[in-house]
């Protein structure tokens, strides 16, 4: 049963409670736990970024592709493609083989996996994949926008349209001007 969320952080955490729950429990699909995590969570009681630790992963996984586990020639790969405005930093960044790199092409993670009926994305990748939307949608001030969420129909499989959509920010600082004015969320 897919859930409905109001806002972006709200997705984004649901996805992060998946990751943290395959990590204590290996499962990503426990929903017990997936639900008691996005709880906590949502209610500042755990950030993702104390248990999600993607670029010491990315380290201790040595010479083996992020998607794949393939050896051998790697090539570092943006997991939100430059050319979709993704940011050129390691928090983009995974190591990948030239098969997997070249068949993701200028797609973002969920785009790939999910074009392909692959439902299991990497937890490195996807761990990355949520900080650096977050990221974005925290500088554009969307991550709480209902608004933004309502008229953009934003799903796991469109998180990343937030990099090529500048009109986005300017909903976004329309938003944070508001609240900064009247005390309100929007």
């Amino acid at each position: 049963m897919p859930r409905i969320f109001a806002t972006v952080r709200e997705l984004i955490y649901w996805e992060y409670a998946k990751i943290i729950s395959e990590k204590a429990v290996g499962d990503r699909l426990n929903y017990k736990f997936t639900t008691f995590t996005y709880q906590k969570l949502i209610h500042g009681k755990s950030t993702p970024s104390s248990i999600l630790s993607e670029n010491q992963q990315l380290f201790l996984m040595g010479d083996i592709c992020a998607y794949c586990g393939a050896t051998g020639a790697l090539h570092w790969e943006h997991i939100v493609p430059l050319s979709a405005g993704g940011p050129d930093n390691i928090d983009n960044m995974v190591r990948a083989c030239a098969h997997c790199n070249l068949t993701k092409g200028a797609r973002d993670p969920y785009q790939w996996y999910l074009g392909n009926k692959i439902e299991q994305i990497p937890r490195v990748v996807l761990g990355k994949f949520l900080k650096v939307v977050f990221d974005k949608y925290a500088s554009q001030y969307l991550l709480d926008s209902t608004d933004y969420m309502q008229i953009h129909a934003v799903e796991r499989i469109t998180l990343s349209y937030i990099f090529h959509n500048q009109a986005a920010s300017d909903v976004g600082q329309k938003n944070h001007l508001i609240q900064r004015t009247t005390g309100s969320a929007q």
